[in-house]
């Protein structure tokens, strides 16, 4: 079970199937110059409606991403947002991410 608030139109990722299922498209979609590329992360959270979905790092930051799904070559895509931590991107206003 989670132990985050989730709030607005964002939820935990309950099921292990839907977790992998994005994570595996967040690595097919990074090109080899994308931040996030070759890092240990994990699908935690998804806004309702929307292609959104927060991962959590090894290191315990939270990178919010917009999937694009398609390959990118380009590494500012998938755009990608990273956070030091869970409340520091529940911080930020609902409106916001």
């Amino acid at each position: 079970m989670d132990k985050h608030q989730w709030d607005g139109d964002w939820a935990a990722i309950d099921d292990p199937s839907e977790r992998e299922s994005l994570t595996k498209e967040l690595k097919r979609e990074l090109s080899p110059a994308h931040i996030l590329h070759g890092v240990d992360l994990v699908a935690i959270g998804r806004k309702a409606r929307r292609d959104d979905v927060l991962f959590r790092l090894h290191d315990g930051r939270v990178a919010q991403v917009h999937l694009t799904w398609r390959p990118e070559t380009d590494p500012i895509w998938p755009f990608t947002v990273i956070y030091a931590d869970f409340e520091d991107w529940k911080s930020v206003p609902v409106a916001d991410r």
